[in-house]
């Protein structure tokens, strides 16, 4: 389960938790793990881990619960996913180097080489800088092939057109005579057409979302402003309709099957999500609040996902299109990212602090 404030904590399963064991391991010295042993990395969230966890808070001055979120991890000093590296150092004045000619366009800088998503029969434009005289060329040109806009040089550079003709991967190179001097790593991709539907739930006792169907179209707008231009991933609204839960649900709807001690009429989850669409991609559920750990009265969640269906409530900030681009990267594999230099990205874990970039590792996940 990947949530927008990852909290995991005894009892909780899944590779947050073997992230978690692997740190440990690392952070906190042999003689205080307990019985002075390596923690399994199997996963599963048991006293072990809880002890280990409790140490570590300890150690770091932090609230000793055995709750990890984001001030733990933090201290950790990282999260699950996939971290960037941190950007190349600049390069040698007068080095020929590619720049992206948009931001959120495909363009991926903290890799070597850079790396540029272009869509198959269309087309990007790229920057490059300190190459007035140079040779540039498409190693395979029937892949993706690469022109001057004529006589066109915007921010010191020459803006280039590359063209995807088939779906694969292929570089720009930089020539300086035969010696290749700089080079820009392309991905063509095929679209890829994610059906969404969203369903705004209700119970029989009353208690329903304040969202409406007159909002979705806004928020699959930003879908798409964010995942087509930057990994060739389009979103279709397939259904937005009201949904009504033959049970009351309470103040708060809960994922807890995973939580020891609570009782079965309390997991919610699968009532919820079995009156999905089951020819969607990606099933969304507005509720008025939800949450997935043991203190269901303290609002820390806001976002659940799990394979193809999320649960969504409604405190879950102000930018809901950003959040529900989030919430499908997850249902698309891509995990959440903590890292104090991660907050541009859509994968960043914390609600209204994260931006939407999307790097090239995460791009070739959502869309291979």
């Amino acid at each position: 389960m990947a949530t927008a404030n990852r909290m995991i904590q005894k009892g909780s399963t899944g590779p947050d938790v073997k992230v978690l064991q692997g740190l440990l391991n690392q952070k906190v010295p042999l003689p205080k793990l307990p019985q002075s042993k390596k923690l399994v990395e199997d996963g599963i969230f048991g006293a072990k881990t809880d002890a280990a966890t409790r140490t570590f808070q300890q150690m770091k001055g932090l609230k000793v619960d055995g709750i990890v979120g984001p001030k733990t991890w933090g201290a950790l000093g990282t999260g699950s996913g996939v971290t960037p590296p941190p950007p190349p150092p600049p390069p040698p004045a007068g080095k020929p180097t590619f720049e992206q000619s948009k931001p959120k366009d495909g363009f991926d800088s903290t890799v070597n080489p850079p790396w540029q998503m272009v869509p198959m029969s269309g087309q990007k434009t790229v920057i490059l800088k300190n190459a007035t005289n140079l040779t540039v060329v498409s190693r395979n040109p029937g892949v993706a092939t690469v022109e001057d806009v004529p006589k066109c040089f915007v921010h010191g550079g020459r803006e280039l057109i590359i063209k995807g003709k088939t779906k694969g991967a292929t570089f720009i190179d930089v020539k300086n005579g035969p010696t290749t001097v700089a080079s820009l790593e392309v991905a063509v991709k095929t679209k890829k057409t994610i059906r969404a539907s969203f369903h705004l739930v209700e119970d029989n006792a009353g208690h329903k979302t304040t969202r409406t169907t007159g909002s979705i179209d806004a928020w699959v707008k930003t879908m798409n402003d964010i995942l087509l231009p930057q990994a060739n991933v389009a979103v279709t609204k397939q259904r937005a309709i009201s949904v009504k839960i033959n049970k009351d649900l309470g103040a708060v709807v809960r994922f807890s099957s995973h939580l020891p001690g609570v009782a079965a009429s309390e997991h919610e989850w699968d009532l919820v999500t079995a009156k999905g669409d089951a020819s969607a991609d990606f099933n969304v559920f507005f509720v008025w609040e939800y949450e997935q750990d043991i203190n269901p009265n303290h609002d820390d969640t806001d976002a659940g996902t799990l394979g193809k269906n999320c649960i969504f409530e409604d405190h879950a900030g102000t930018n809901v299109g950003d959040t529900l681009t989030h919430e499908l990267g997850h249902t698309l594999g891509c995990g959440d990212l903590y890292g104090a230099a991660d907050k541009p990205l859509l994968m960043y874990g914390i609600t209204d602090q994260r931006g939407q970039l999307v790097l090239k590792t995460h791009a070739n996940i959502m869309n291979p």
